[in-house]
């Protein structure tokens, strides 16, 4: 056989080889084992050795690529148990970034050695190491001191320990609310220091005082997002309308916060963060029964109180959760009688659900909140006529109230964006019927005997803050850029005619100088409102630790209020009430000095004094003339003024807490 025809046989071969490539090697090695010819043999050799070194590269690739997605675990040093959602920092000489670990405590980075890595997690010491090599993949956090500490978010730049935030932050989660076994959030709240309730016992509402200052003062957020449905005479949100069962923790910072939360923040703010991690599947039904007083039976007199929630993880990243909740309160009837009762009977349905995407830098979720309440006026049985069956005149006060709400945040390599859009539609609404006692029939009575109130609102809030502090020198530098706004719209027949719009847009900045034991917090709030003109609001806070136990804080704020949509147009005129609003009020403006010392004497035990004052001018507040002909009306008062202060100790175990105080509030306010 010649040259060519041994050519021709390989290249014969090589065509076998490619058309059969998972059978390449067998053919190769059959044809050099049966060739007996030199120059074959070489070539058979060659075409081997060339397919082999093709394996070797691909082979080799995938190896690299392997090793690029090196896997992280974040554990328990204790337990050596996966923590999910610690926050893992990542950063290089040419590149940096920010992932959150999985439900298996894990991360995937494509970063190379050698990297500097930064774990932290809510109730562990912060972790950071230097990776030099690919088998440091194993990082174990210790359960530190910060673990039975505070962890709060209101008014931060990222979650972190109460004790190292610039504001006095209260904080009471979910252990001590179930612990309480609380029915509302006014039984949660009800022995907090500088915290006063004012109730309605007929119709079981529920407003609040903080610092001296009324609820049209205190700003009610749930998740940061501002609670819709202010109502009564004192233009208060309503707590008994909150689902307490779906509280994850309760956070309370006293003194203005209106440069980040804008209007209605004067007193402080009480921010509502609801249940939200479902890792597992989960199932909680939970069945509450009550005697009022010595009153009580299976389904009408007493307490009754039932919930079930569940939710759990549906992937890696998406998780569901949802809940629903009866309440049924039957009254109380203390001097009144079986029908007319002195505490009026309460019925409410709250149901909600919540889904969440939670991927490496990306974080969202929906949430719906649904509230339905029905309050029952029976009135007294009248059956003075022989020729009318005995009647009563009912009446029911309903309230439905839906709140969509959507928030996501989003990191980057130097910065975090967080975002909140909510829609919420509330309606309250007054039904006044006859009941024939003897068939049971009703029959509305006249339309100015019913009353309609429809509140919407459309609010957004968006924050730039960056991930890591600066540095200048020494300083670490942590910033906050935000802006949010409140479009809200309000109609009805206990206000003046007409549909009432309000808008509130606000641009605001606060920077965080950080000299260690020092920091120090000024901000400002620029304000646009579509009714009222409005100046700039700032605030400085300054914190200073003089040791690891001694904490001193010292605050100012400026305040701003615009009259609400209620109290310059609210119009409610019947047989029993004769209210109008006040469309000359003017914006309240306010200062605000509080101190505080916060000094740990063991991990066990701790202590606070602290101190207020505020200068409140053109105070809103309701005015009732002396002449029964005249109607209540809104007003503002020249100066009102509150100051005060608080002595508290906190002792604390695994199985107990123990918590002792006083307070001293004092009020002073001029008409003219």
């Amino acid at each position: 056989m010649n040259i060519s025809s041994y050519d021709t046989f390989f290249t014969r071969l090589e065509e076998q080889v490619k058309s059969a490539p998972n059978n390449r090697r067998q053919i190769i090695s059959k044809a050099i084992k049966e060739t007996h010819c030199p120059y074959l043999l070489s070539k058979l050799q060659e075409l081997q050795q060339a397919y082999k070194a093709k394996a070797f590269i691909i082979a080799l690739l995938l190896c690299q690529w392997v090793a690029a997605q090196t896997t992280h675990t974040v554990l328990d040093m204790d337990s050596s148990k996966p923590l999910t959602g610690a926050t893992v920092v990542i950063q290089s000489e040419t590149s940096s970034e920010i992932i959150i670990t999985n439900q298996k405590g894990q991360i995937s980075t494509e970063q190379l050695p050698p990297f500097a890595i930064q774990i932290s997690h809510v109730g562990y010491e912060t972790v950071r190491e230097d990776i030099t090599n690919e088998n440091q993949v194993n990082h174990y956090l210790k359960p530190g001191i910060a673990s039975l500490e505070e962890v709060i978010v209101t008014g931060q730049f990222e979650p972190q320990s109460a004790r190292k935030s610039v504001y006095q932050v209260k904080s009471i989660d979910s252990r001590r609310i179930e612990a309480q076994a609380a029915t509302n959030l006014q039984e949660v709240l009800f022995n907090e220091l500088n915290i006063r309730f004012t109730r309605d016992n007929a119709t079981g509402s529920s407003g609040l005082n903080l610092q001296g200052l009324s609820g049209q003062n205190i700003k009610i957020l749930l998740d940061g997002v501002p609670v819709v449905g202010r109502s009564g005479t004192a233009n208060e949100i309503d707590l008994s309308q909150i689902n307490v069962q779906n509280i994850e923790r309760i956070e309370i910072v006293e003194g203005p916060l209106s440069v980040n939360y804008g209007a209605d923040a004067l007193a402080g703010v009480i921010n509502l963060i609801t249940k939200k991690e479902s890792n597992s599947l989960n199932l909680n039904v939970q069945i509450q029964e009550e005697t009022i007083g010595k009153e009580y039976s299976w389904f009408d007199d007493g307490l009754h109180n039932a919930s079930v929630q569940v939710g759990g993880s549906i992937s890696s990243k998406w998780s569901v959760k949802g809940n629903v909740r009866l309440n049924n309160y039957g009254g109380w009837i203390g001097t009144g009688t079986e029908r007319d009762k002195m505490w009026y009977p309460k019925d409410q349905f709250f149901t909600g659900g919540l889904i969440r995407y939670a991927g490496n830098d990306f974080n969202i979720y929906y949430r719906l909140d649904f509230l339905n309440e029905t309050i029952s006026n029976l009135g007294e049985i009248q059956d003075s006529n022989p020729l009318r069956d005995p009647y009563a005149i009912d009446e029911q006060y309903l309230a439905n109230r839906i709140n969509h709400q959507i928030q996501a945040n989003a990191h980057f390599r130097d910065l975090t964006l967080n975002s909140v859009v909510s829609f919420t539609d509330y309606e309250r609404r007054t039904h006044q019927f006859s009941t024939n006692l003897a068939t049971g029939s009703e029959s509305t009575t006249n339309d100015s005997e019913q009353d309609t109130i429809y509140y919407s609102s459309f609010f957004q809030r968006q924050t730039l803050t960056n991930n890591q502090p600066w540095t200048l020198g020494s300083v670490g530098i942590n910033m906050q850029l935000g802006v949010d706004s409140d479009i809200q719209t309000a109609d009805g027949s206990t206000l003046s005619a007409g549909d009432k719009h309000s808008t509130a847009l606000g641009v605001f900045t606060s920077v965080e100088l950080d000299w260690n034991r020092l920091k120090i917090r000024p901000g400002v709030r620029l304000i646009y409102n579509s009714l009222f003109e409005s100046s700039p609001t700032p605030s400085v806070n300054v914190k200073y630790g003089f040791n690891d136990q001694l904490t001193l804080r010292l605050g100012y704020g400026r305040g701003f209020r615009a009259p609400s949509i209620r109290e310059l147009y609210h119009e409610f005129i019947d047989a029993n009430h004769n209210i109008v609003g006040n469309e000359n009020l003017k914006p309240e403006y306010s200062h605000n000095v509080n101190a505080d010392i916060d000094y740990q004497l063991s991990v066990d035990l701790n202590f606070k004094l602290s101190g207020f004052y505020n200068h409140i001018d053109n105070q809103i507040t309701y005015f009732t003339p002396a002449a029964s002909n005249q109607p209540t009306s809104y007003v503002n008062l020249l100066v009102y003024r509150t100051t005060g202060g608080t002595l508290e100790g906190e002792w604390t175990n695994n199985v107990l807490q123990i918590n002792s105080g006083v307070s001293y509030i004092g009020r002073y306010q001029r008409l003219s």
